[in-house]
């Protein structure tokens, strides 16, 4: 009979895994919004922006809850993941070409909608 050790490494592994995307993802969700208060100055868009941030939260938690029943939970991982990355790059490029409200607002709100999901 096998005795039972604790967690395999694999499990271990998409533990850690998650730890570091969840922490990675509340700083950037955290620094954004101070990085357009810092550019504009105005405390007013920055909590317009903040508080338009939580609509994708609230329309998609029941559409995350759909998904995750009846798709792979690795596979949701990875690809929130790897959207998450392609959202920042797409950010970093527009950043300096696009008026950073509009864009500012539109990253949050697929961030927070990522999360939702």
């Amino acid at each position: 009979m096998k005795s039972d050790r604790g967690f395999s490494k694999d499990f271990l592994l998409v533990v850690i895994g998650q730890i570091i995307s969840l922490f990675g993802n509340q700083i950037l969700r955290y620094a954004l919004p101070l990085y357009l208060l810092n550019q504009t100055g105005s405390s007013a868009l920055f909590g317009t922006i903040s508080a338009c941030a939580f609509i994708p939260v609230i329309v998609l938690f029941p559409v995350g809850g759909i998904i995750a029943d009846r798709v792979n939970k690795r596979n949701i991982m990875v690809m929130l993941d790897v959207a998450t990355a392609a959202l920042i790059v797409l950010f970093y490029v527009m950043a300096g070409t696009v008026d950073i409200v509009p864009l500012m607002a539109v990253t949050m709100m697929v961030l927070y909608g990522i999360q939702a999901i």
